[in-house]
């Protein structure tokens, strides 16, 4: 479908927040946006994401910062985001379903290739690049909100398009998914959990913001309002079914000392109740993910796996053991 901006300026209701956008600067904002102004736009934009992702997973497996970051200002897929809260300000139900296919079909392949990436990468720790994306809270959902907001405008306005590459580093899409399927890889399912909540909270923050931002600038018509009310609800809804995982989140943030006081007498509690009760000697928590020191350490596989299991059951988080003997402390046992 085609978008004719002087056929929806027909339709545009001034407001206090409306601006006067001249009609050649509103054509290319919606043929920029809505992905109309290049037919062979799928290519570029898999080719993009495809180089984004590869990016991604290799600096999270060298645990730079630096190379995530590349990764993150190359990514395209925050346009198809803030392009459905546009769609929805503007009452367009079927630009709105094209939206969400493109952001879907663009979160499955990036899976599947960081997925893919795994196999061809060696046993991976989980990194602190890693850990960081596997326990979002409340203050990424913030993060989230203002940072889309300011993308949305960005792209309204040709003349703060700069602030684009801001947006994305501020607001990570394609590193939490990439973390996701890293994590899924490996097996470690509590912290690819974790990763895809950062990627959903991040995605429902920005669409949310590119809906209010788009309709304070009076980009609503009064053709589909009812498509409006309808899409803002159902993206609020979504948007409203992070807060409690986020808020629990944050909780163990603030509490500090007390969350890892918790965790230390349930693992000990485990211990003490399993074969030769091993004494912990000392436990680190990164996000949703606990590496415990014990002695003796099981020299079982079985027995290790079985031990796992039960301290992620009693401290929900994604367990590592750590042999004291070991001259490398982040070894593992899966």
């Amino acid at each position: 479908m085609k978008i004719d901006p002087n056929e929806s300026d027909k339709y545009v209701e001034d407001n206090f927040f409306s601006q006067e956008i001249a009609i050649d600067e509103r054509k290319y904002v919606f043929n920029k946006l809505f992905f109309h102004y290049k037919k062979d736009w799928q290519s570029s934009f898999a080719l993009m994401l495809f180089l984004s992702v590869g990016i991604a997973c290799l600096g999270l497996s060298e645990n730079s910062s630096a190379t995530i970051i590349g990764a993150m200002i190359i990514a395209p897929l925050g346009q198809p985001i803030v392009a459905l809260g546009g769609a929805i300000a503007l009452g367009w139900k079927k630009q709105s379903f094209r939206m969400v296919l493109i952001i879907f079909l663009g979160t499955v392949g990036s899976l599947i290739v960081s997925y893919l990436i795994g196999l061809t990468l060696p046993d991976l720790s989980p990194n602190e690049q890693i850990l960081i994306r596997t326990a979002p809270d409340l203050r990424d959902l913030g993060i989230a909100l203002l940072a889309g907001a300011g993308g949305s405008y960005g792209y309204y306005r040709s003349e703060y398009s700069t602030v684009l590459a801001g947006v994305a580093i501020a607001v990570a899409l394609v590193p939490p998914i990439c973390a996701c399927g890293l994590m899924l890889e490996q097996g470690n399912f509590i912290l690819a959990s974790g990763s895809i909540l950062l990627f959903f909270t991040n995605l429902m923050g920005i669409a949310f913001s590119s809906i209010l931002v788009f309709f304070l600038l009076g980009l609503k018509t009064k053709r589909n309002r009812r498509w409006f009310y309808t899409g803002s609800i159902f993206i609020i809804f979504l948007g409203s079914a992070t807060i409690l995982p986020l808020a629990l989140n944050y909780d163990k943030f603030t509490s500090g000392a007390q969350f890892q006081s918790s965790i230390f007498e349930k693992s000990a509690s485990v211990l003490n109740h399993s074969k030769n009760a091993p004494e912990i000697k000392n436990i680190l928590i990164q996000g949703t993910a606990a590496f415990i020191t014990i002695e003796p350490f099981p020299e079982n596989k079985n027995e290790r796996e079985k031990l796992i299991n039960k301290l992620e059951d009693a401290t929900g988080l994604q367990v590592f053991l750590i042999n004291p003997t070991k001259e490398d402390y982040n070894y593992k046992v899966k």
